[in-house]
Parts: structure tokens; C-alpha cells; sequence
């Protein structure tokens, strides 16, 4: 380990010569590599903001649950609610008393229900129930109605629960292409590096005669996949950090004709980037790592 300290300035130098004196080839890779993290921070992009428009969903979406006109006592009523929070999905409970049922259903259908406030309103008391899990949520539903004191329970339907599982979809589906697109950059970098390797396998060969460590070999290699990395992420980084500041500012912070935000630009631009710098410097490290165990195994 002492060896590997005292020699790293060297091995950094040496990594920078290569770099320089390859620079054809180190700019075709990072370039390659910069077009796959602009669209790699694309979908980061569009990821953060589903799984944001997904939590959104997912906490506005609530069971209205109506009682039988009979159950007014504070018993029943506590019965009720109880009955409700021992269903295994139920997150929360929350009351909604018949005035407040009327003022709901004059918002939604109009005015015309106005003649019912007072003594003169016939709706039954309620309850607006969050659920644990979405997906579960027709279920949950179901299991309410069979309530003794339950009249009708609701909630936004099938078309809500599939745009929640859509959205879903569209998320583990991106991190599955994030995946596929760390895996290009990775053999975009390991084939570049493998050009420099065979460029200067004359010089490995003389450095393994004489009695180089493989550590000592590989090193330089390494480092110089993470600078064509490191490279490669500066101008998707820019695209990123411009862009969407440049998107979230004509949109005023939210998607045009809808209620969903979008996350502010910092800091979260600043975290793709982040995430683009290290990603691009770990797959260059990974993607020389294999190129020169492959020569160096190869070529033993």
C-alpha cells in the first residue's frame, strides 16, 4: 500500500501524458460518452419528476366512505371509524360530517344543492380515508363496503389506478435503460482504452520484462478512463443544469393545463449533475479496469 501512494503521482502523470498523447481517441470516447449521459440525465429528469406526480397522486387519492343514514350516535360513529382503521391498507381516517358532505357536493355539482343546507339536508355523515398502498386500494374499497354501518364507499376509479401503475411502469422502466446506458458507456470506454492499450503494448511488454507489478501497468489506465469519463459529463452536466432551469421557469414550475409541480431546479439539478460526474468517472474506471485485465491476461 505504501508503494501504491509513493508511485501515484507518477501513475496520475503518466495517465495525463496518455491522455494528451491519445487525444484523438480520448475525444471520441468522451464524446460518445457525453451524448449517452445527455440522454441518460434525460431520463433522470423524467424520473424524478414521475415518481413526484406518482407520491401527488398517491396522496390525494382517498376512499369516500359514506354511513347509513342511522348511524348519528357518537357510539356508532366511533365504531365506524374504528371498524375502518382495522383494515390492514387504511392509513388514515378522517370524518366528514353531513354539512360538510353537502358543501363537497355543491362544489362539485353547483349551486343548485344550496337549497338543502340546514335541517334540510338529506345526506349522511362520512369519513375520506388514505390508504397505504394504491394498488390496493380497489380492494380496500371492497373490504369497507362490507361494514355493517357502511351505506357506499369510493375512490377515483379504475383510470386513476392506472395512471399510478403506468407511471410506475414508466419508472422501473427508465431505471432499466439507465442500466442498459451505463452498460454502453462502459464498453464505449473499456474499446477506447483497449486502442491505447494496443498502441502502447510494446512499451506493457518492456514494463512486465522488467518487472512491473500488474497494479503498477493497470493504475495509469484506470485513471485515464475516469478523465475520458470525468470529460464526457461536463457538457451533459451544463445541458442539465441550463435546461431544465430554462424548462422549469417557461413552465412557471408546473405542467401546462395540470396541478403537478415540477421539482425545483435547485437542488435538483445539482444532484444529476452529481450523479453524472461520479456515474461517468466510476463506469470509465470500470470500463478501463476490464480492458487491461483482458490485455494484461491475454498477453501474459
Amino acid at each position: 500500500m505504501t508503494k501504491f501512494f509513493k508511485a501515484l503521482p507518477r501513475l496520475i502523470k503518466t495517465a495525463f501524458y496518455s491522455l494528451i498523447r491519445h487525444l484523438a481517441m480520448a475525444m471520441t470516447a468522451s464524446s460518445v460518452v457525453a451524448i449517452t449521459l445527455t440522454v441518460l440525465s434525460l431520463f433522470l429528469i423524467l424520473a424524478g419528476n414521475i415518481e413526484v406526480v406518482t407520491d401527488s397522486i398517491q396522496q390525494d387519492l382517498q376512499i369516500h366512505v359514506v354511513l347509513k343514514s342511522d348511524v348519528t350516535a357518537e357510539k356508532e360513529l366511533k365504531d365506524s371509524k374504528e371498524a375502518i382503521e382495522n383494515i390492514k391498507n387504511v392509513k388514515k381516517v378522517k370524518f366528514s360530517n353531513k354539512d360538510q358532505e353537502l358543501e363537497l357536493m355543491i362544489k362539485e355539482r353547483g349551486d343548485a344543492f344550496k337549497i338543502y343546507n340546514g335541517e334540510r339536508n338529506p345526506l349522511s355523515n362520512g369519513y375520506f380515508v388514505s390508504v397505504k398502498n394504491v394498488k390496493e386500494i380497489k380492494e380496500t374499497t371492497e373490504a369497507i363496503k362490507k361494514l355493517d354501518m357502511i351505506k357506499d364507499a369510493k375512490y377515483g376509479g379504475t383510470s386513476v389506478s392506472k395512471l399510478v401503475s403506468v407511471l410506475d411502469a414508466v419508472h422501473s422502466g427508465g431505471i432499466i435503460f439507465i442500466g442498459l446506458l451505463s452498460l454502453l458507456a462502459i464498453f464505449l470506454i473499456a474499446n477506447a482504452i483497449k486502442l491505447t492499450i494496443y498502441a502502447r503494448s510494446n512499451e506493457i511488454a518492456i514494463m512486465r520484462n522488467v518487472g512491473a507489478m500488474n497494479w503498477y501497468i493497470k493504475v495509469p489506465f484506470m485513471i485515464e478512463g475516469m478523465l475520458i469519463g470525468l470529460i464526457g459529463s461536463i457538457v451533459p452536466c451544463f445541458i442539465t443544469y441550463f435546461g431544465y432551469q430554462y424548462i422549469y421557469e417557461l413552465f412557471g414550475g408546473r405542467l401546462e393545463y395540470t396541478m403537478f409541480e415540477l421539482i425545483p431546479s435547485i437542488p435538483f439539478t445539482f444532484k444529476i449533475c452529481g450523479i453524472l460526474i461520479v456515474g461517468s468517472m466510476l463506469v470509465g474506471l470500470i470500463g478501463s479496469m476490464f480492458a487491461t485485465n483482458k490485455h494484461l491476461k491475454v498477453n501474459r
